[in-house]
């Protein structure tokens, strides 16, 4: 009796311990037959909020770091097979399991189908931090801008990666990686000038606090489309209008979308709600890079002009699944 207490206690332990271990990719893994997890080498930026000069000097190459990611290729054809590369916003790897954010989840399942490869990057568990608000600040602005080059250049290393038709999206802090991959300056830098992403659709973008430089310079073999809410009280919409403007006046493949009555994290399958507790930044100085590389002079984020509370959901992804997959099956496939 004693013997059969041990094995159950044992047995339990070691499937609390199972479950435990169970990372946020190794249970989206169940949704991807046939998919594997990778590690991609990447590195950290230097600290806010001269993140950029850390690139330009070299100095990111002294914190190196292996991020998690899941890759699930068509389960028909033999390749080389585009693929889409999916980014997670502020609250981590965890939104893609979420069964209040399924859009993710669902679009690369769906996209999967029709012959586009699939990958979903976790940028926070190899950093050792969470989707809490006060982990997610470990994580610099530019290391996120490193992670998604650094995606690019493993992907071109896979002989079953067609990498003239690659694709990226997220939203929030992923749109604004998603958006960051159009400038010439920092994927110049950290891989081949012959890489790019040949698509990219950015939602719910934060553009004044993103350390975007001023003066963009885009890569004008990306294609990009932009979604952003009229009612997003979480990232301005006019400002990434302003930006897009921008961007397409010095030569970028753009399209800007704000659609009204949408809010921050549009695609959430639930109404919007406001979030007491959530940081905002809309009273601190914008972040931006100079053209020489260094930080606007009055960049900062501190406690003085942190505010808290905004919007999130809304329950649209229904209603922009059907462009989302039409932008990357003319974007990839055809």
């Amino acid at each position: 009796m004693i013997k059969k207490r041990i094995f159950i206690i044992l047995i339990s332990l070691l499937f609390a311990n199972s479950v435990l271990a169970d990372t946020p990719l190794k249970i989206l893994l169940k949704s991807f037959k046939g998919g594997e997890l990778v590690k991609i080498p990447s590195y950290n930026s230097g600290p806010f909020p001269n993140e950029f000069m850390s690139i330009k000097d070299g100095s990111y190459k002294n914190s190196p770091v292996e991020i998690d990611a899941l890759i699930a290729y068509p389960k028909k054809g033999e390749g080389p097979f585009p693929v889409l590369v999916f980014n997670h916003a502020s609250g981590g790897p965890k939104s893609y399991i979420s069964k209040w954010f399924k859009f993710n989840k669902s679009m690369g399942m769906q996209l999967r189908k029709k012959g586009i490869a699939v990958m979903f990057v976790d940028n926070f568990t190899a950093r050792n931090v969470t989707g809490a608000a006060a982990d997610q600040a470990q994580v610099s602005t530019y290391s996120f801008y490193i992670d998604a080059f650094m995606t690019l250049e493993y992907l071109s290393k896979d002989p079953k990666i067609n990498i003239k038709k690659v694709g990226i999206t997220g939203w929030s802090r992923g749109g604004m990686n998603s958006l960051a991959i159009s400038e010439k300056r920092i994927r110049d830098v950290l891989i081949s000038k012959d890489l790019y992403y040949a698509a990219a659709l950015p939602r719910a973008v934060e553009c004044y606090q993103s350390g975007y430089f001023r003066n963009p310079q885009p890569i004008k073999e990306t294609k990009t489309w932009m979604v952003n809410g009229e009612k997003d009280d979480a990232s301005h919409a006019h400002i990434c209008e302003e930006y897009g403007a921008k961007m397409k006046a010095n030569g970028a493949d753009i399209k800007v979308t704000t659609k009204k009555g949408w809010g921050h994290g549009f695609e959430a399958n639930y109404e919007a709600e406001y979030e007491a507790h959530l940081e905002a930044w809309h009273e601190c100085p914008a972040y931006y890079t100079e053209d020489d590389g260094t930080p606007n002079k009055d960049a900062k984020i501190d406690a003085s002009c942190i505010t808290y509370g905004y919007t999130v959901g809304g329950n649209k992804g229904s209603v922009f699944s059907k462009p989302f997959k039409k932008f990357f099956i003319e974007t990839l496939l055809n």
